[in-house]
């Protein structure tokens, strides 16, 4: 079983004299060789732009502007669900003047070795770095329980696409191998977890903000994700996407080191669909809710509609999903700006 390092560091805010510290002392503690690399790529998590709740939805900018005082020349990058520039610029990233991955030259990429995407394009950008720096947000997520260190990568996949890969990837075990041949083909070699403000509940972007006052890192993606999914109170195994990347890579102990001996399970709220025990009973009984919309709070801005990848969605006036269409791949809920689409018919009672 192979071992792996996970550097845990308080951050009580994001000050950022706190933050410099903090990014610091944890690529001191992994004994990171940062002079080793000429073309160095960041790439955080901004998943859009939404009204509210920010800081428990996307990367902190005071992370990315606390790893640029180490990895100077460092490129920025990220591909949005929806409108990545316009969230990179008002979001506090057009300082590091990001690259749009759909704006990027892209590289198609073949992997015999893949489950799901045998032939992709990713960026020019990312397959021209020799240094990929992974910066995901602590969050749980209603497809995959958890949006961490592998999960982030989705995010190299430029603009729409996305949407074509959820179709070909359906359901959350589908989905988990799709986003480990991603990860397979980049395998970023720094990993560091924004969860000094983190989101429980409806992640990845409906949910409620929890303080965790922690920034995490590692140079395996599994052996931060193995780390964060005990941290939310979930055992790694139930994390598909970990599960996937153990059977190829093989297992992974992880040994704490930094501001914590130990990793303390602080019992994060879980998305409507997760079932700790997840019984088979009551995974097909949570198969047959619908994915509805609460009229009282949609502006009927029709994102969900533009978005869905199976064209589910019609406008009557409000969304409505047509569940033999829907593989419940749950980008409606992620891209609502108000939060009005939601598992199950807790509305209507």
């Amino acid at each position: 079983m192979k071992k792996e390092k996970v550097a845990i560091v308080r951050c009580r805010s994001y000050k950022q004299k706190e933050v410099n510290l903090a990014v610091r002392k944890i690529l001191d503690l992994l004994e990171f060789p940062a002079d080793k690399y000429k073309k160095v790529l960041i790439k955080p998590n901004v998943v859009g732009l939404f009204d509210k709740n920010q800081e428990a939805i996307i990367t902190h900018p005071s992370i990315v502007r606390a790893i640029k005082k180490t990895f100077a020349d460092a490129d920025v990058g990220e591909s949005s669900f929806m409108n990545t520039e316009a969230a990179l610029n008002k979001l506090g990233y057009k300082e590091f003047k990001p690259i749009v991955f759909e704006k990027n030259k892209i590289v198609k990429i073949r992997d015999k070795k893949a489950k799901i995407l045998k032939e992709f394009y990713l960026p020019e950008s990312v397959k021209r770095a020799d240094l990929i720096i992974n910066v995901p947000k602590m969050k749980t997520h209603t497809l995959a329980k958890m949006t961490g260190a592998i999960k982030n990568l989705y995010g190299c996949i430029p603009g729409g696409e996305k949407q074509v890969f959820h179709a070909r990837a359906r359901g959350d075990e589908e989905f988990s191998k799709l986003l480990v041949d991603i990860y397979q083909n980049i395998f970023p070699e720094l990993n560091i977890l924004d969860a000094v403000i983190a989101m429980e509940g409806e992640g990845p972007t409906s949910g409620k903000q929890r303080k965790v006052n922690l920034i995490l890192a590692s140079r395996s993606a599994i052996a931060l994700d193995i780390a964060m999914a005990k941290i939310m109170g979930y055992h790694p195994s139930e994390i598909l996407a970990i599960r996937e990347a153990e059977r190829r890579f093989g297992k992974i102990n992880i040994e704490i080191i930094g501001d914590l001996k130990k990793i303390r399970n602080l019992h994060f709220k879980k998305p409507l669909n997760y079932k700790k025990k997840q019984a088979k009973k009551m995974l097909d009984q949570l198969v047959e809710e619908k994915i509805v919309c609460n009229t009282q709070i949609c502006t009927r801005c029709a994102k969900c509609f533009a978005h869905c990848p199976m064209k589910a969605i019609s406008m009557k006036p409000f969304p409505e999903v047509d569940v033999k269409k829907c593989i419940r791949c749950f980008c409606c809920i992620e891209i609502c700006p108000t939060n009005a689409m939601h598992l199950g018919d807790k509305f209507n009672k």
